[in-house]
């Protein structure tokens, strides 16, 4: 039940994030409206898109690892009732940024959102602590699964509130404040469904003054660590890849071939639904019957593959639609199988600081991505090159990965 409620917010988080996902594209790139001036030219724009994504993950890479460590000590529960208040707090202020037609305020909302949005790491390592070693991964899964599902409905449904046929003229803000409101309420249901006992309590207590700073670089330089630095390479790599083909996809969908919000949404919500099929049979399926390092290394074959879809289908808009299918696969073999690995290779005061690392890993990789397509963009050659080149690497660092003897199917 403990893990289920876990699911539940990780469910209503993904959907009040994916919300607001198809609205950045037409926002920055399709007309003029109130956050730009009249004449602002679409070179422009594409790097304002970029950087609107950045900003986040620029403050998540400043804030998970600390928010993971701080859980560590003061208990999950307070943790996440802090950040899901700010969240909350963040997508208001955006909503107030639009309406306002003030950059500013939108990107310092986003910046906030980013540094409290802490939610995703502490719940995979409370997940963690409730797990045997070998479950880790099928219960990881489960969750990843949930937010998923979340992420599914919510592009489609912010997509068409977004659209102004549909929501008139706040058709932008709209979608914020219902993610603030959702935000809210995931708030309220951590508030009255833990009532703090076991790992929600304090952990601890002798070293809750420990500096902010102390905190973050402790929560930080785990990743570096002798013991999962190479699983911690290969999600870095996994995210900044993910990172890149939505940022491109979604640019080129609208600036190439005029998709409006809601078709972004659609597209958003179909990449979601290919992760969630790719999770759905992971769990059931492939844990079963196939050793952790033969997933890990076939998500890197499948992910080479969409890259050379991509690149084969680049002059029509199928090119995203074909290539999020491997893709999508390929990171739902990787990804809990790697948290998994992470979260085993490290003790069991460290699992916040693990997965607060593994978000901050996260953010870095939606961060790089996003300077590299801003600035190489519209040339998908050169961005393509990149990325099948970092896949190739991966490749070749996940030999030295070895199976481990937690393994059941080992």
């Amino acid at each position: 039940m403990q893990i289920f409620s876990l699911c539940l917010l990780l469910f209503i988080n993904a959907m009040s994030i994916g919300l607001v996902f198809p609205l950045f594209a037409p926002m920055f790139t399709q007309s003029a409206g109130s956050l730009f001036q009249v004449g602002v030219d679409l070179g422009t724009r594409s790097l304002f898109y970029t950087m609107i994504l950045a900003v986040p993950t620029v403050f998540v890479m400043i804030g998970a690892p600390f928010w993971g460590r701080i859980s560590d000590q003061i208990g999950r529960r307070k943790v996440l009732l802090i950040g899901l208040t700010g969240v909350g707090f963040s997508f208001l202020l955006s909503a107030l940024g639009i309406f306002w037609g003030s950059l500013f305020v939108l990107f310092f909302s986003r910046a906030v959102a980013g540094f409290m949005d802490g939610s995703e790491a502490v719940a995979q390592a409370a997940i963690a602590d409730l797990s045997e070693p070998h479950e880790k991964a099928r219960n990881l899964g489960f969750a990843t699964f949930a937010g998923t599902i979340g992420f599914i409905i919510g592009p489609i449904v912010g997509g068409f509130l977004g659209e102004k046929s549909i929501t008139g003229e706040f058709h932008y803000e709209i979608p914020f404040l219902l993610s603030c409101t959702l935000a809210l309420l995931n708030g309220l249901l951590i508030f009255w469904f833990f009532p703090m006992p076991n790992f929600w309590s304090e952990k601890h207590p002798e070293s809750n003054h420990s500096s902010y700073f102390s905190s973050m670089m402790q929560g930080c330089v785990i990743c570096l660590d002798q013991r999962i630095r190479r699983f911690s390479f290969l999600l870095f790599v996994l995210q900044f890849i993910l990172a890149a083909f939505f940022q491109l996809s979604s640019l080129s969908l609208v600036e190439r071939f005029h998709y409006s919000s809601s078709q972004v949404g659609l597209f958003t919500t179909f990449l979601g639904g290919c992760f969630s099929g790719g999770i759905f049979v992971v769990i059931h399926v492939l844990l079963n019957r196939v050793v952790h390092v033969t997933l890990l290394r076939s998500g890197i074959v499948l992910m080479l593959i969409a890259m050379a879809c991509a690149w084969y289908w680049q002059d029509s808009d199928l090119s995203a639609w074909i290539s999020v299918v491997p893709l999508m696969v390929g990171i739902a073999m990787m990804f809990n199988v790697l948290l998994s690995f992470v979260s085993n290779a490290v003790n069991a005061d460290e699992q916040g600081d693990a997965m607060g690392s593994g978000t901050a890993l996260k953010a870095v990789g939606w961060l790089m991505s996003s300077a590299l397509v801003g600035m190489c963009y519209p040339n998908i050659k050169a961005i393509l090159i990149v990325l099948l080149l970092m896949l190739s690497v991966a490749l070749l660092c996940s030999i030295g990965v070895r199976q481990p003897e937690w393994d059941r199917n080992t």
